[in-house]
């Protein structure tokens, strides 16, 4: 029996004795309780067991005795201190007030830290858990010698406990999985070092070496409150200077890590506005040279959009071959082909004539209506198929909790539509330019004051590029507005979709069901939407249409052959979750904030289609870096350098790549596929650690848990008992070699490899 209950109040206390009667040996009770008010004040873990003959479960060997005839209670207390949510990181560790939340101006982390460590030290037998690694680093920073070790010897005697390790409790929902390994493993390597480490003194300083701004920032980034949206505006505000911060101090790493490889040490810029078509350097020099550095282990080709003044340039590679660009609307489009772990230099110069060319298409075709001006069919002209394709811009009007179903508003954490019926924004589209050259084609749609989109095919590529601008989205009528864009197909879907989870595996879903319970549907549209994080596709015995986006968004397939993806939310209204605020970035000039992106849309047989999703959506996570020069390369610039000896099989991701210490990496190696979603791919491919690397040489391998905090020969996996026949899969089989790594589909494996420099 488990029930969860807020406060022990009369209800809870009748509940309590209910749960104590019903109890038999053999049984418990779980109690979570929490504070209604402050969830950032300690949280309180009652857990109730009623002792079978062998007493309590081994696990809990630090606690006191127990009697196996009566019930033993044990309060365990423990932490949920949000990295952020209605305070900023900094005032809910200092315990900063804020004069709109004079209920939460004494929540401070450090103080909570503070009494706990007293405590723990006045009654031997309390015990306490800590979970956010983040605040924890930062009071260890801050304390004596003495303090840190009471710390370790309260660790040491089981009354001190940690659990998850991470440097935050990251979200489940809009984070990626390569992420939460990041901040897991960051975390954790803190508490290794902790365990390691004899020399107090010593730690902070080697774990302050081993880890960057950037890195911490992104953790943080990572917590449930952050990425997920439910924050506080001040706060996203702070979390957007951390990054930013982060970002300054590994910009410096970056351009001297580039330095050093091309030998070059003329000043390097990044332009961190391409998105809004700002970049100081390309805009202002006649000639300069751009670096490329794809972090992929594989080659791949990217096509790349500047902000130009001039109107002819001509593009060279590193070995003077001229690249194909075009100059167009005060921009260049250029291919870039860049190869594995691949650092590469194009040089851009002058000429003297221009060409303009007529409407192409290579491997993907699209057609406009004649008279909405609206998408109207898609088809690949490799596999010969095409499929009625329609796509528009609409809004859901948001709840104001004022109708007769329900008071429930909508807002950052609840999104709850007044209709099921969305309106849309306008039935035809603009066509205000047709650019057609011989590296990229594109048509810019104009749908409204405040929604417009490019549609873009790229020369050798397969997938067709949607790149929306929204905002600022206006509220003036007094309606706040969930914007969507949708695609609708003749594809035969039969209310089935399917979504990626934390853009790794792949999941069915199905309108208005669940597969363990019987659904009863209350909201029609939101309850039948979902989190994606990379792509979502639709499907039938022919075709598939998949959407692979470059952040996490929700999506949904409300009718039959549709899929629609939110892009953007102004609300006017807070949804009563805690936040106290409606969901209304201002953006730059306080009229609400612009936001763009791409969606790319990709047909092919279902049964080949992960064979061009999942690389698609791989390279949209991890593009290539550019980075810039004015003017052209020395003569002794090196223009390539690539880290690995050779692109790494299809199948296989290099996931991480760390420096660990001064004399090992840590890599992890991934099988991107899933079982049987690939007839090529979905297969154990080997991989040979002595043939990785370039520059390093590679004396021997350790394999590691995931989180690389413990041998993975030391690991006990717990052995859950199901109701369900089907098996998991099968662990790796025996390697071939010492200096081979075998991959079955969806394996993660982590490895500490002694290394030299070549």
């Amino acid at each position: 029996m488990q029930e969860a209950v807020s406060g022990l109040d009369g209800g809870s206390l009748i509940l309590l004795s209910k749960c104590l009667q019903s109890s038999n040996r053999g049984k418990h009770c779980t109690f979570w309780l929490w504070p209604s008010s402050d969830l950032n004040q300690v949280f309180g873990l009652l857990l109730l067991y009623l002792s079978t003959d062998n007493g309590l479960v081994e696990s809990l060997q630090s606690c006191p005795a127990t009697n196996p005839s009566m019930l033993n209670v044990h309060l365990v207390p423990h932490t949920h201190d949000d990295v952020g949510w209605l305070k900023t990181v900094d005032q809910y560790y200092y315990g900063g007030e804020d004069l709109l939340m004079s209920d939460l101006k004494h929540a401070g982390v450090q103080y909570i830290l503070d009494s706990v460590i007293d405590q723990l030290q006045k009654d031997p037998a309390r015990r306490f858990i800590y979970v956010e690694t983040a605040f924890f680093y930062r009071w260890w920073r801050q304390q004596s010698q003495s303090t840190q070790k009471i710390v370790a010897q309260l660790v040491n005697e089981g009354r001190l406990e940690f659990i998850n390790g991470g440097w935050c409790m990251s979200d489940e929902a809009t984070t990626h999985y390569s992420a939460v390994i990041d901040q897991m493993t960051l975390g954790l390597r803190f508490f290794l070092i902790f365990y390691i480490c004899s020399n107090m003194s010593l730690l902070i300083g080697l774990f302050d070496i081993l880890s960057c701004r950037l890195e911490r920032a992104m953790g943080v980034a990572q917590h449930h409150d952050a990425v997920s949206g439910t924050e506080k505006q001040h706060v996203a505000y702070d979390y957007a200077r951390r990054l930013a911060t982060g970002w300054a101090h590994c910009e410096v790493l970056v351009r001297n890590s580039l330095a050093v490889l091309s030998g070059s040490e003329a000043p390097r810029v990044f332009c961190e506005n391409l998105n809004i078509s700002v970049c100081p350097l390309t805009e202002s020099s006649h000639k300069f040279s751009m670096n490329v550095y794809n972090p992929l282990g594989r080659t791949v080709s990217w096509p790349v959009r500047l902000p130009v003044n001039g109107s002819v340039y001509n593009v060279t590679d590193a070995n003077g071959r001229a690249v194909d660009s075009q100059v167009g609307n005060v921009f260049i489009s250029l291919k870039c082909t860049c190869y594995i772990y691949y650092m590469k230099s194009s040089c851009l110069l002058p000429l003297l004539s221009v060409r303009w060319f007529h409407f192409s298409i290579n491997n993907t075709s699209v057609t406009f209506d004649d008279t909405t001006g609206l998408l109207s069919s898609l088809t690949n002209l490799e596999t010969d198929q095409t499929i009625q394709l329609t796509q528009n811009f609409y809004w859901y009007n948001a709840s104001a909790g004022n109708n007769k179903e329900s008071r429930q508003t909508s807002g950052a954490y609840i999104f709850r539509p007044n209709s099921s019926d969305p309106f849309v924004i306008n039935k035809t589209a603009e066509t205000q330019i047709v650019t057609v050259s011989s590296t990229a084609q594109e048509v810019t749609q104009r749908f409204s004051p405040w929604v417009s989109q490019v549609v873009r095919l790229y020369e050798g590529h397969r997938e067709l590029e949607l790149e929306w601008t929204v905002g600022p989205v206006p509220v003036a009528d007094g309606l706040g507005k969930e914007v969507i864009t949708r695609l609708d197909t003749d594809i035969k879907s039969s209310d089935y979709f399917y979504t990626d989870s934390n853009g790794r595996e792949v999941l069915e879903r199905r309108k208005d069901y669940r597969p363990t319970w019987e659904l009863k549907q209350t909201e029609p549209v939101a309850g039948n939407y979902y989190p994606i994080n990379s792509r979502a596709y639709i499907k039938d015995d022919k075709h598939q249409l998949t959407v692979v986006t470059d952040r996490s968004q929700g999506a949904s397939s409300i009718y039959n052959g549709s899929l629609e993806i939110m892009l953007h939310r102004r609300l006017l209204y807070d949804d009563f979750r805690g936040v106290g605020e409606p969901l209304s970035e201002p953006g730059e000039f306080s009229d609400g904030l612009v936001a763009r992106g791409r969606l790319l849309l990709t047909l092919s047989p279902p049964d080949t289609a992960a064979d061009v999703h999942r690389p698609l959506a791989q390279g949209m996570v991890l593009q290539p870096l550019l980075s810039f020069q004015d003017g052209t390369p020395s003569a002794n610039t090196k223009l390539e350098f690539s880290g690995l000896q050779t692109s790494l099989p299809p199948a296989v991701h290099l996931l991480t790549l760390s420096q660990w210490d001064k004399d090992t990496v840590l890599i992890r190696l991934e099988h991107q596929y899933q079982a049987k979603e690939s007839k090529t791919h979905s297969q154990p491919v080997t991989v040979n650690l002595q043939k990785l690397f370039s520059t390093l040489e590679v004396l021997g391998a350790s394999e590691m848990s995931l989180g690389a905090n413990q041998w993975k020969e030391d690991m006990n996996r717990l052995q859950w008992n199901t109701e369900k026949t089907s098996k998991p899969l099968p662990l790796s089989d025996k390697d071939p070699s010492p200096w081979e790594v075998t991959l079955n589909p969806m394996e993660i494996r982590t490895l500490l490899l002694r290394v030299r420099q070549l």
